[in-house]
């Protein structure tokens, strides 16, 4: 849903978010004198208009259109012919230009889904190439992982992170920041806007709109509104993400006696009460480990963004430590 950025500055993370979307409208001297006037980010091409990032979902809502994705269900999209021309101008606004050349820039990556036929090596290859021609020297880490970075670097960076996105849910279970399990499941918080959209015959922004603003999930909505639908599918998408780590995980992957904390992040996992429910559902399962504590991100939306630079940041220490050139970093998501 986001692309984010995190970039140290002294003693201060620097973030940096655009939404990932665009809109198209019929070019006119009159829309791009008011686009460029307000300071809205686009770009012409022949007799339209892409309207990109935050902007796009106000001028969906205003005009009545739908908006279009880059990225669909957590990698690139396959069915959109502009999706890397609006990534890439995206990208640009979240990264910005490297501050000298091949300045390091960790990106995270989703795993290959277990519940579908999907390859993210296109994705991760082609947003690679992006950030090598903007500059950059940049190198993949798993969504999950990040995850590991971010939030549990006071445990080791032991435990199970679970990262909550748009396109897809993604899974790592760390030891001492190895990686001994790692997947994604082919939904998120998409999955559950479209589903709340059909149940409801509401439009798909309008329901991410309700879900962005003040939704609780509480389930003490009326049955029958777009509040309701989200509960349910909410409740839904939990129950799924727990069958698939039950039936991933190997009990020889979990040290004998260890209490695994759990965290969770992600946009998705952002509404009041995700954490107290996915807590409940996951102590209510036959999960074959030992849970300490099951915890949300402090910043959810940021939590991967965080982990990247962690890791950015540990890469370079390394490299001083071995001769090489200690240099700043930048992170995207």
């Amino acid at each position: 849903m986001n692309l984010l950025s995190a970039r140290q500055d002294g003693n201060e993370t620097v973030f940096v978010q655009q939404r990932n979307s665009f809109v198209e409208i019929d070019y006119s001297d009159m829309a791009e004198q008011m686009l460029s006037r307000s300071d809205v980010l686009h770009i012409r091409k022949d007799d339209l208009v892409y309207i990109v990032g935050d902007d796009a979902l106000n001028f969906a809502n205003i005009f009545s259109e739908e908006t279009r994705r880059p990225m669909q269900a957590g990698i690139l999209s396959s069915d959109e012919q502009s999706a890397i021309p609006m990534i890439k101008l995206i990208t640009e606004q979240v990264v910005g230009q490297p501050e000298f050349p091949n300045e390091r820039l960790f990106f995270s990556v989703p795993a290959d889904p277990i519940d579908a036929d999907v390859s993210t090596l296109y994705h991760q290859k082609t947003i690679e190439s992006l950030l090598t021609d903007m500059g950059y020297s940049p190198e993949p880490i798993n969504e999950g992982m990040a995850v590991i970075y971010s939030e549990l670097a006071n445990r080791e960076f032991t435990g199970l992170g679970i990262s909550f996105g748009a396109g897809m849910t993604n899974v790592c279970l760390s030891y001492y920041a190895v990686p001994v399990m790692k997947f994604s499941i082919a939904r998120g918080g998409d999955w559950i806007d479209e589903q709340a959209a059909q149940a409801t015959g509401t439009p798909v922004d309008k329901v991410t709109s309700v879900k962005e603003e003040n939704f609780t999930l509480n389930f003490e909505t009326d049955v029958g509104g777009i509040e309701g639908a989200l509960s349910i599918y909410y409740d839904n998408l939990l129950d799924y993400v727990i069958e698939n780590i039950i039936s991933e995980v190997d009990e020889e992957d979990v040290e004998e006696g260890l209490d695994v904390p759990v965290v969770v992040t992600g946009g998705t996992s952002s509404p009041d009460g995700f954490e107290e429910l996915f807590a409940e559902r996951i102590n209510d399962s036959e999960i074959p480990f030992s849970i300490s504590d099951v915890r949300q991100a402090e910043n959810p939306l940021y939590s991967v963004a965080q982990g990247a630079l962690v890791a950015a940041r540990s890469e370079e220490e390394r490299e001083g430590q071995t001769g090489q050139a200690n240099e700043p970093d930048s992170t995207a998501e």
